[in-house]
């Protein structure tokens, strides 16, 4: 009936995984876990939702500086990949989360950023994934029966973690983790990177007027 058929792939929202070798990781992890370890001791009682977080500058402390270079790369990586006219960066932000056993972390999104990441220190089986929600409203005006999900239908996409991952994403995709179904507590450090001297170099408008004439 048809002469050609295709389905065209339109508006594609991108997440960009990056693994280390696995015996770089495990070095890697057991320096930071150790660093994140000294930042909370004693360890008081977990937060309002039942988990850590540390503080956000992680990124400014000497201990923290090998991951600040994988993020860097990482981040490198995905200015390229869109090819954004003006790639310098910064990162704004860099803090660890534990989530204990049973524990999960609410959808949310990291405003005022343009790429949102995490690095993966610890998770077991059981808390090893992050969700992400489509960002298209419209989508849900009609939910019809499905035979089968996929990429095609889906309105949540999960992402299998592992130690040793670093994940960039939009800052303003819905994200969240679920529940630690794990017996260990899950260390991840979440990041945010914004384009350098964004209100002189980006915000201005991209159209120019006509402008006035010369001499009038």
């Amino acid at each position: 009936m048809f002469e050609k058929t295709q389905a065209m792939t339109l508006f594609p929202t991108f997440c960009w995984i990056h693994d280390l070798p696995a015996a770089e990781a495990s070095e890697l992890n057991r320096e930071l876990e150790a660093a994140v370890e000294a930042l909370l001791a004693p360890r008081q009682a977990p937060s309002a939702a039942g988990n850590w977080q540390t503080s956000q500058d992680l990124h400014l402390r000497p201990e923290f500086r090998p991951l600040v270079q994988l993020i860097q790369a990482a981040g490198q990586g995905v200015v390229s990949y869109l090819k954004l006219a003006h790639g310098a960066f910064e990162i704004t932000g860099c803090w660890a989360n534990i989530n204990p056993p049973g524990i999960p972390h609410s959808v949310h999104t990291h405003p005022n950023n343009l790429i949102s990441g995490v690095y993966y220190v610890k998770a077991e089986p059981g808390a090893d994934r992050i969700h992400f929600y489509d960002p298209r409203p419209q989508a849900r005006v009609l939910a019809p029966k499905l035979t089968e999900g996929n990429i095609a239908n889906a309105l949540q996409s999960n992402v299998d973690v592992k130690p040793g991952r670093l994940i960039c994403f939009p800052a303003w995709l819905e994200h969240g983790v679920p529940p630690n179904r794990s017996q260990a507590e899950r260390l991840s450090i979440s990041f945010n990177l914004m384009q350098s001297d964004f209100t002189r170099r980006v915000s201005p408008p991209k159209w120019k007027g006509l402008g006035a004439n010369e001499g009038s």
